[in-house]
């Protein structure tokens, strides 16, 4: 059976949605994520090593990414192909993606680099946050001009004129 085209275009409209609502929910992961992994390198773990043990403690959509790169590093594959394999349809994970690599591949001390990439990923969550709340005042205009005002004008205008005008 064929489907509508506006069945088509509202299916459509709420893939769309709620694929970004996840995207925005595993943004608000990330920091969290990077602390965590940082933690773990920090108590001696390898970069494999502490995405598995990132993977245990990290909130649900982040933990299911770590989770599906220990899938494809079970398969056989090393770390960068997984981790790439893994984040490749999220963009917020490159820097996270990037600073294990650079690690796992030259040895490089990772504790600080995680740590200014969570600042990062905070600092853009706060900028996103406030942008969000520049928004509310302009949708909050329609409800206040077409349903406010004009009950205001109801409850306290008309009376005080129809008892003036009855008065006459």
């Amino acid at each position: 059976m064929r489907r509508v085209p506006i069945a088509r275009a509202a299916a459509h409209l709420l893939d769309r949605r709620r694929t970004r609502r996840g995207e925005r929910e595993l943004a608000a992961e990330l920091p969290l994520v990077t602390d965590l992994l940082s933690v773990s390198i920090g108590a001696g773990a390898n970069p494999t090593q502490a995405v598995e043990l990132t993977a245990q403690w990290a909130p649900p959509r982040a933990a299911a990414i770590l989770r599906q790169v220990g899938a494809i590093r079970a398969r056989g594959a090393d770390l960068a192909e997984a981790l790439r394999v893994a984040t490749a349809s999220h963009p917020g994970w490159a820097p996270i993606v990037d600073a294990l690599l650079d690690s796992e591949q030259w040895g490089a001390p990772i504790g600080a680099g995680l740590g200014r990439v969570a600042d990062q990923q905070r600092a853009e969550l706060r900028r996103r946050a406030e942008a969000h709340a520049r928004r509310v005042p302009v949708r909050l205009l329609f409800p206040l001009v077409f349903l406010v005002l004009p009950a205001f004008g109801l409850l306290t205008v008309v009376p005080v004129l129809v008892s003036g005008l009855t008065s006459l």
